[in-house]
């Protein structure tokens, strides 16, 4: 599959075709309600990429995050003065902006195992592909490295 290269000397470029080319995005702006949205409609991604109008990466919101803004919403977090306080600074939180965090990206050249480090790092199963430009073309997910790590557990 991989020509027989070893996973060290992979690129990303390598398993472009197993890379989800239609992450759940929202440009800057975009409501809540829209994150989840497309969530919903690009469900083989786990997070959603926030993107300028030129589609350059602005950010990414975590599934966690909106998890926690569901159990706001519907009353299941903890109920103690600290989470209080939490729950009404983060339930004022409406646009996509606000609720999302930086994210290192990687590019088609990028060593597959420089995309392993950052991900075990920045403990995400997920990370954004981007181009020369800074626009987001696509997701690299845990299940690419998989593939390309079966030959390093050989039986």
């Amino acid at each position: 599959m991989f020509q027989g290269k070893r996973f060290e000397d992979l690129k990303v470029e390598d398993v472009a075709e197993l890379v989800n080319a239609s992450p759940a995005m929202v440009q800057k702006g975009a409501s809540i309600h829209d994150a989840l949205a497309s969530m919903i409609e690009h469900s083989a991604s786990r997070k959603v990429y926030v993107i300028d109008v030129e589609g350059n990466l602005a950010g990414v919101i975590k599934t966690e995050t909106l998890l926690k803004l569901i159990g706001y919403r519907v009353g299941v977090r903890e109920n103690t003065g600290l989470s209080f306080v939490r729950m009404l600074k983060d339930i004022q939180k409406e646009s996509a902006e606000s609720v999302m965090d930086k994210v290192r990206p990687v590019k088609r050249l990028t060593p597959l195992k420089e995309a392993l480090n950052l991900m075990v790092e920045d403990r995400v199963n997920d990370i954004p592909v981007v181009d020369d430009d800074y626009k987001l073309i696509g997701e690299l997910v845990t299940l690419e490295l998989f593939h390309a790590a079966l030959d390093l557990f050989d039986q």
